[in-house]
């Protein structure tokens, strides 16, 4: 059988069979690699052509060896794949159209590959054989998979939601001329699709619906949107647009924003590359300076010095051991008990001390907020990677000379429980009410005595 080829792109060329006009798919297949395999199996599910939700097959029944590779012809429509234009409205909304007749008929399209999505001339949206496309995006090489497949597919959605990432990825491009997601390499877009957000939509394309925006930054974020949702408001941008004209003035300020979020983004993904890569190493030096802080500088300053607490009276000493749990000041708690009293305290804090002074070292700052100001709302939002801990509205009451009442509010971090998740979860609210009972040992009040009821809080 003889094939000429007129035109070719990319996934797509228009050719003739024995002098008839067809439109093929295009592959990097040698026939040696396809002789392993079942021609009949790649072609068992057939195309699809889809226009105005009216959906009807396109069908390969044969394949050709062009040049050492293999071609698969079908019926003749003059267009493009979307590897070689840049949709415009009207194409994002026929492809809306198209995954949602895709999804009622159960056709099993597993990705969006941009060669293997034909765009006809006559405004209807053609997707080659789902088994064939998925044999092909199987063989492709790095390059061919970050240009074509990686930046439109989020690793961990599937079905309706990864429609809706997709549609959100293009709709993103179409508005601000660039991917959400790039990278020299598939694990780092997959990392950043996992663990960043792209830069808001609404700061990239001043004057944006907020509709449209809502709905992309929806998307980007694998958050349950509709298809009918992205088809109504695709309707709505075909119609009126997407952006309203703004003053030079208010878009040069949104500009800037722009420009300082992106690099903000850029040294967060860095420094969670670090952190994700590198957290056992963490987790050792952790671990290594909680037992030196822990069980080495703490008892030799403690026996070489008097402690802090010298001259304080018994509310003094409470009051100071709370305070070293605010200040994450492990001595002076150590000060204040006597020893294997508020072991879990002690612990907690050294550990988060660490944790702490590991961040600062790395990005400079150390990511715990004030259980206080949490508390009292002057902090209300939590950024990537901060975490609340501490105490807050702490009220002693005393019963007599050596016992003291102690009640408070203790804010823990919440983390999620998939390690890979970026969530940001409100901190744990604890009550808590303490019984110490102290006594006077050389002189000094110390707590001898620590007993704890805790609730759950709201």
């Amino acid at each position: 059988m003889k094939a000429e080829v007129i035109k070719s792109g990319n996934g797509a060329a228009e050719i003739t069979v024995n002098g008839s006009k067809k439109l093929a798919i295009l592959t990097t297949l040698s026939s040696k690699i396809y002789k392993q395999i079942s021609r009949q199996e790649l072609l068992s599910e057939p195309g699809i052509i889809i226009k105005d939700g009216i959906s009807a097959k396109w069908e390969c029944t044969e394949s050709i060896e062009h040049k050492g590779k293999l071609i698969f012809p079908g019926p003749y429509y003059s267009g493009q794949t979307l590897a070689d234009i840049d949709p415009d409205i009207e194409t994002l909304l026929n492809l809306a159209i198209a995954f949602q007749a895709i999804t009622k008929k159960n056709i099993p399209v597993t990705g969006f590959y941009t060669p293997g999505i034909f765009i006809p001339e006559d405004g209807s949206i053609l997707i080659f054989p789902p088994k064939l496309i998925n044999y092909i995006t199987s063989q492709l090489s790095e390059s061919e998979s970050i240009n074509f497949w990686q930046p439109y597919n989020h690793p961990d959605a599937s079905g309706n939601l990864q429609f809706s990432f997709t549609l959100g990825v293009l709709a993103y491009k179409l508005l601000s001329g660039n991917l959400p997601y790039t990278g020299i390499e598939i694990t780092e877009i997959r990392e950043k699709m996992r663990t960043s957000k792209p830069v808001d939509i609404k700061l990239l394309k001043p004057g944006i619906n907020n509709s449209i925006a809502a709905l992309i930054n929806k998307a980007l974020s694998l958050k349950e949107v509709k298809l009918e949702d992205w088809i109504k408001d695709l309707k709505l941008w075909k119609l009126g647009g997407a952006v309203s004209v703004i003053s030079e003035e208010a878009h040069l300020q949104i500009q800037k924003v722009a420009e300082k979020k992106q690099k903000q983004r850029q040294k967060q993904f860095k420094r969670d590359q670090f952190f994700s890569r590198n957290w056992k190493t963490i987790a050792v030096i952790i671990a290594f300076f909680a037992f030196i802080v822990s069980f080495s500088i703490g008892p030799i300053k403690n026996a070489m010095e008097p402690p802090i607490t010298e001259g304080m009276t018994a509310k003094q000493v409470v009051e100071t051991y709370y305070r070293g749990i605010v200040d994450m000041d492990t001595e002076i708690m150590e000060d204040c008990v006597e020893k294997g009293i508020g072991k879990n305290d002690i612990n907690e804090v050294t550990q988060l001390f660490v944790i702490s002074r590991v961040r600062t070292g790395y990005e400079g700052k150390s990511g715990l907020i004030s259980a206080q100001d949490w508390n009292d709302g002057i902090i209300t939002i939590l950024e990537p990677g901060e975490q609340v801990y501490g105490i807050a509205d702490l009220v002693l009451t005393q019963s007599d000379n050596i016992t003291f009442m102690a009640d408070y509010i203790r804010w823990y971090p919440n983390i999620p429980e998939d390690a890979d998740s970026r969530e940001i979860l409100p901190p744990t609210k604890i009550f808590v009410k303490d019984t110490l009972s102290l006594e006077k040992v050389k002189d000094v009040w110390i707590i001898v005595n620590l007993e704890r009821i805790t609730k759950a809080g709201r």
